[in-house]
């Protein structure tokens, strides 16, 4: 149980180097706002991956499978945080396209989890 929290705690972590990064970005650069939206989908797919490869190498069977629940844990938790932090707790059609590739990006790694040199 604790190699899995630990793997969310490293997708929760590189999300937050990621935003910050961004938000640092478009204070001081001439980044467009537009641009957001990709970078959160992409760092949703490089945290989910990670927490798959985490939970996969921790499991050792069933890459795929504990790769993608690592991916909707994320992308479920994701959404609780986000919409705490916001004004309104909705579902909007941008969280169904935030789990779909934080699904993707699990079962991407929890296969190279499993799929590693040892």
């Amino acid at each position: 149980m604790i190699c899995l929290v630990k793997g969310l705690a490293i997708a929760f972590a590189i999300t937050c180097i990621v935003f910050i990064g961004c938000g640092i970005m478009l204070t001081y650069f001439a980044m467009s706002e537009k641009s957001i939206p990709v970078i959160a989908l992409g760092c949703s797919a490089i945290s989910a991956a990670a927490a798959g490869y985490d939970w996969a190498v921790c499991m050792q069977h069933r890459g795929i499978f504990w790769g993608m629940a690592a991916g909707i844990v994320y992308g479920l938790l994701l959404y609780v945080i986000t919409s705490l932090a916001a004004a309104d707790f909705s579902v909007h059609m941008s969280f169904f396209m935030n789990l779909i590739v934080a699904l993707a990006g699990g079962a991407v790694g929890g296969i190279m989890g499993i799929n590693r040199r040892k």
